[in-house]
């Protein structure tokens, strides 16, 4: 989403400056604005407001200033967690990422052979030049990376692990079979090291996110496009041994929050849903990473963040939500090849296929948004039939589960964790901040 703007500048002699600003709104059409211009008829016609930018040069969406002197999650002294981790980032998605194990096995399969090759057949060239330009280029074979590239200037060989293949969070509640190969993954992060069965992380966006700020809590190896400019993950366990200790959470926090360091996880959680702190802080959590209050009324953000965080963290095991309706054949396929509403604007029913019609989906569950759009989109969006235009890669969501009811059930169980999201959130007080 691109910012148009019209500045005028004066220039009248003076030393007299002054910043004027009309705002028209977001999301406009093209219509609309070239309607407000013609409404305007000349800058005499344009309600104009005096900004005056604040110490950090802002000229609009300025922060709250008290913002910057509650503790970090990780940028300073004062951080509640040790250390941070983004996303997995990948630079070749379709190659290591796949709905089906078996394929990610033949697309591995291609992909290594073809790098192997190339290091073999370039192996007799000194100059690093020569090697790059020998190498095979057809993208239904390989993809490359500067990283890649290195490796093979290099002449490592790449070998094959079934040992590298977990599960990932690929997308909001979308899970997807990942090689998680130093090697293949141009920065794979501690991942592997990081991640037991008990393990948790919470997501934030990076830095200048342009989506809103949203938060995701999971026990899956996170990809870094999982949230807006970079997923960044701040987990429970696994501190580097610097640090000497199991939770990632820092001592200083209980001195700050008097709360224990499990408490304090939760307590982050809660807080982050807060609809009343996404609003009072909504410049500054496009401006720079979360800070967290110390607020008066504490208990209830732990209590609500362990709820929500038990809700996000099992969604697939979430019943269906009870008032949902059906349409269609007796004895249905439950193979997806792209889910859909019926027509634009019409949400209270998702086309699941050809036989399946899901209806009397409740409005409210629309209103759970992650990384800018409704978790429920994200599941049509993500589980449908793709082929990638490059390497012809087809992935295909029907092949992740076993069970041939996953993704009709997982739909029925995101509806459900939707409005109960909505419900726990709703149900959070006000901030009563500690001064």
């Amino acid at each position: 989403m691109a910012g148009v703007a019209i500045i005028i500048l004066v220039k009248d002699g003076s030393d007299d400056h002054e910043i004027h600003y009309a705002d028209i709104g977001e999301y406009l059409s093209r219509k609309d604005k070239l309607d407000k211009l013609k409404e305007w008829h000349s800058i005499s016609g344009v309600n104009l407001e005096r900004i005056i930018p604040d110490e950090k040069n802002d000229w609009i969406n300025q922060t709250d200033k008290k913002y910057d002197e509650y503790p970090s999650l990780n940028e300073d002294e004062t951080a509640i967690f040790y250390e941070r981790q983004l996303g997995v980032n990948t630079k070749r998605d379709k190659w290591v990422y796949s709905f089906s194990k078996e394929k990610l096995y033949e697309n591995l399969e291609t992909f290594i052979s073809t790098y192997n090759s190339d290091v073999e057949r370039t192996k007799n060239y000194s100059n690093p030049q020569e090697k790059l330009t020998n190498i095979t280029l057809d993208e239904k074979e390989i993809s490359w990376s500067d990283e890649l590239k290195r490796l093979l200037v290099r002449g490592e060989i790449i070998s094959f692990n079934s040992q590298n293949i977990l599960t990932a969070q690929y997308r909001p509640f979308t899970k997807k079979h990942l090689y998680l190969d130093k090697k293949l993954v141009a920065r794979p992060g501690r991942f592997k090291e990081l991640f037991s069965d008990d393990n948790q992380i919470i997501l934030t966006p990076g830095k200048s996110s342009r989506r809103g700020f949203s938060t995701l809590i999971t026990n899956s190896v996170p990809d870094l496009n999982i949230m807006d400019a970079g997923a960044q993950g701040y987990y429970l366990f696994g501190v580097s041994e610097f640090f000497g200790e199991k939770f990632n959470i820092s001592d200083n926090s209980k001195l700050i929050y008097g709360l224990d360091k499990l408490d304090m996880f939760y307590y982050v959680y809660g807080i982050l849903h807060s609809l009343d702190y996404r609003v009072k802080f909504a410049n500054n959590l496009i401006k720079s990473l979360p800070r967290i209050p110390v607020l008066k009324n504490k208990d209830p953000f732990v209590e609500i963040g362990r709820k929500l965080a038990d809700l996000h963290l099992n969604y697939e095991n979430v019943p269906p939500y009870e008032e949902l309706k059906f349409e269609g054949k007796a004895n249905p396929s439950y193979k997806v090849k792209k889910m859909k509403h019926p027509k634009k604007g019409v949400l209270d029913k998702i086309i699941f296929n050809e036989d399946i019609t899901i209806t009397n989906i409740p409005e409210k569950a629309y209103q759970y948004m992650i990384n800018g759009r409704p978790a429920i989109e994200w599941i049509i969006d993500q589980y449908q039939v793709k082929t990638d235009k490059k390497s012809f890669i087809t992935d295909d969501p029907n092949d992740y589960s076993d069970d041939e009811k996953y993704i009709f059930n997982l739909l029925l169980s995101v509806i459900n964790v939707s409005v109960q999201t909505v419900d726990l959130v709703n149900s959070l007080p006000p901030l009563e901040i500690k001064e």
